[in-house]
């Protein structure tokens, strides 16, 4: 079941119903949000952009999933975008409205902390993860998520080295690994995906 299953119809009056191509901002960092967002359709990537221009990925979001539920109680930096992977369908509600809900709904307010939860778990978990990765870890980790941004084919060695914070002589040992082994190949200054299969395979937290 998700969240959006159980909004009463009294609440469902109240959503908006937003579209949004692949790779246009549904939340951008640092600003204001005032809605919380339900996912009908698609596929959006909550990311956060360094000084340098390099991402990190916090999570992805599908169909049934939801955001923007921290804003209502949290008035500090927002450091987290998120953007469409997909084209995507979301309805949002805005956050008075949300709030009204989860005052006069216990169950709802049971399933927020659940899923909030579920989330703080998640995450954690996911920097546990990346930072047990090798150098060729986080190299295949940064292939499959400019695959799935559709950015891959202008991803450069020198981008690339900055993402995953190693020298380019290390980046260079990963990736002859990696292509001795048929997961990826590196010509023409351009990165290609030979076996998805085992790339996902190494790549277990996306």
């Amino acid at each position: 079941m998700f969240f959006y299953d159980i909004i009463p119809n009294r609440v469902k009056e109240k959503l908006e119903t937003k579209m949004y191509n692949p790779n246009e901002t549904i939340l951008f960092a640092e600003q204001e949000n005032n809605y919380i967002y339900f996912l009908i359709e698609g596929t959006a990537e909550a990311y956060i952009q360094s000084p340098y221009g390099t991402f990190a990925t916090l999570y992805f979001y599908e169909k049934g999933s939801f955001f923007g539920e921290i804003e209502p109680f949290y008035d500090g930096r927002k450091p987290v975008e998120i953007t469409a992977v997909t084209s995507c369908i979301a309805k949002r509600l805005y956050k008075t409205d949300f709030l009204s809900w989860l005052q006069s709904d216990f169950e709802a307010t049971k399933f927020l902390i659940k899923e909030l939860a579920n989330k703080l778990i998640i995450n954690t978990e996911l920097v546990e993860h990346l930072l047990s990765l090798t150098v060729k870890e986080r190299l295949l980790r940064s292939i499959l998520l400019h695959y799935r941004r559709g950015t891959l084919q202008n991803l450069t060695k020198a981008n690339l080295s900055k993402e995953i914070n190693t020298p380019i002589r290390s980046l260079n040992r990963a990736i002859s690994t990696c292509e001795s082994e048929g997961i990826i190949s590196y010509s023409n200054n351009t990165f290609l995906i030979k076996d998805m299969a085992k790339l996902q395979k190494s790549v277990p937290y996306l």
